[in-house]
């Protein structure tokens, strides 16, 4: 009796991973994310179903290095659906300890304070400042 052959190798990543990576990287993406030594988070461009999970890693990512908090600079957002603010959300339930946020706000752009206000969100994050 012959053993069956290892095809592990021939099976590709699941198509989240695949999607998430190239949206992330892909110049054409409609977000870019960049964390500064310092654990701030500042997010450029618009935030969807497709570029929110991206964010939520990020703000992970970020959270984990800077458990003490990070700050969200959202100034240069265009645009913010409902996945991306269950993103900042999904972040700052996940990360609260001894009653703190650990996710404060930064400046944010008039959508993003618009969306913020509409939704009664805003007082959930430390810190808030209004950007451009």
């Amino acid at each position: 009796m012959r053993p069956l052959p290892d095809r592990s190798i021939d099976l590709p990543a699941p198509a989240v991973d695949i999607a998430l990576q190239s949206s992330a990287q892909d110049p054409g993406s409609p977000l870019t994310v960049e964390v500064a030594p310092d654990g701030t988070v500042v997010a450029d461009g618009e935030i969807d179903i497709d570029s929110a999970p991206y964010l939520h890693e990020a703000l992970e990512a970020a959270l984990r290095v800077h458990p003490e908090g990070v700050t969200l600079d959202l100034s240069a957002v265009t645009f913010c659906d409902c996945t991306g603010l269950g993103a900042f959300l999904d972040a700052r339930r996940r990360h609260l300890a001894g009653g703190s946020c650990p996710l404060r706000l930064g400046p944010v752009s008039p959508p993003m304070a618009r969306l913020l206000r509409l939704t009664d969100t805003e007082a959930l994050f430390a810190g808030h400042a209004t950007g451009r």
